[in-house]
């Protein structure tokens, strides 16, 4: 019996400390349903990124801010469909997949549609919701134009999990809930033809829902 009444504390302990423990849901971010996201990112692209030895001079190139621009809709759970848009400036003397830029710079433009799966949302995650992300999309080399296959993915980390956001239902909606950070890595590869033009991506940001 004492054993008993001892293992009945000992749940009800458990209990106490799993529910002060517990964060939000991920289903009750909102009382509403937000299917469509806007974001703003800084952004850097690594045009050698898959040479063991760097040409003198290469170096990541980072565009303005916001040097990337995004909207995506979530179609169907944990699935979403997104478009994003940057622009960067290659300088004469870095180096664009081993090669040395001698005339002139490089305006570069890249444009991209894509597939993203939320791992955080089919695993129920709180705050940090991982993804993977595929895509097609296009990328301007001046008046070069390229068809560039990209995979990849990133990190979403919802400020609405967090529960000292959630002071009363009053707030549950309020707009610096729906905004949210974002970390995101993509390889992109020229598929239209052998010549330079694939990198890497990597961006960091904010985003909205609504």
């Amino acid at each position: 019996m004492k054993k008993t009444i001892l293992a009945g504390f000992f749940a009800l302990g458990l209990f106490g400390f799993s529910a002060q423990a517990q964060v939000i849901h991920k289903y009750e971010r909102y009382t509403k349903e937000y299917r469509w996201r806007v974001g703003a990112s800084y952004n850097m692209m690594d045009f050698n990124f898959n040479h063991s030895d760097l040409p003198e001079g290469a170096s990541m190139i980072s565009g303005g801010i916001p040097g990337k621009v995004m909207i995506g809709y979530e179609f169907a759970k944990h699935l979403s469909v997104e478009a994003d848009f940057s622009m960067n400036e290659m300088e004469i003397g870095n180096s664009m997949n081993g090669q040395l830029v001698e005339n002139k710079n490089i305006t570069i433009t890249s444009f991209n549609g894509s597939l993203a799966y939320s791992l955080g949302g089919l695993f129920n995650i709180p705050v940090a919701d991982p993804y993977i992300k595929a895509g097609i999309g296009h990328l301007r080399l001046n008046e070069t134009d390229l068809t560039m296959a990209s995979a990849g993915g990133g990190l979403n980390i919802w400020i609405a999990d967090i529960p000292a956001t959630k002071s009363s239902r009053y707030h549950h909606d309020k707009f610096y809930r729906r905004i949210g950070l974002n970390v995101e890595a993509m390889g992109r590869a020229n598929i239209s033809t052998e010549g330079p033009g694939s990198h890497a991506q990597y961006s960091a940001g904010v985003f909205y829902v609504f």
